[in-house]
């Protein structure tokens, strides 16, 4: 599964949705304390939820810390916390540490030819013949 790219405006989108998400459920659990917009409420929550979700696999890529997230939110009680704040707070901590350890430098060492090398006709830099030289001179361990 290949996790998106992590960066300055995605992560401001995702903690921007995440927030506006978080603050539009404390009216959307009022209305369904009422009884008569309970329905309505509901569906509405539900389908921010799944919204909020989409929004949040798009940008930080998909992980399974959102389920529970989404699955917290039709919990009564629960949808009043921040969940989708500290779902994006621990992904992008997550992405931006799996991004740092994925660096991987590859160094190999390229030595000039040796003099011995050489061949016949070739001709080597004299800067190249000195390090030949030394190459010779100093044992590899």
């Amino acid at each position: 599964m290949n996790t998106p790219k992590l960066t300055k405006q995605k992560i401001a989108l995702a903690f921007a949705t995440a927030l506006i998400a978080d603050s539009i459920q404390f009216p959307i659990a009022a209305a369904t304390a009422t009884g008569i917009l309970a329905i309505p409420a509901e569906g509405a929550d539900f389908a921010l939820d799944c919204l909020v979700m989409v929004v949040l696999s798009t940008l930080l890529g998909f992980h399974w810390l959102l389920l529970p997230s989404l699955i917290f939110e039709f919990i009564p009680g629960f949808g009043l916390l921040p969940t989708w704040t500290g779902c994006v707070a621990f992904l992008v901590w997550r992405r931006k540490r799996e991004q740092s350890a994925s660096v991987v430098v590859d160094v190999q060492e390229v030595l000039p030819p040796l003099l011995h090398d050489a061949q016949p006709d070739e001709t080597l830099h004299p800067r190249q013949k000195f390090l030949s030289e030394v190459q010779r001179e100093t044992p590899n361990y």
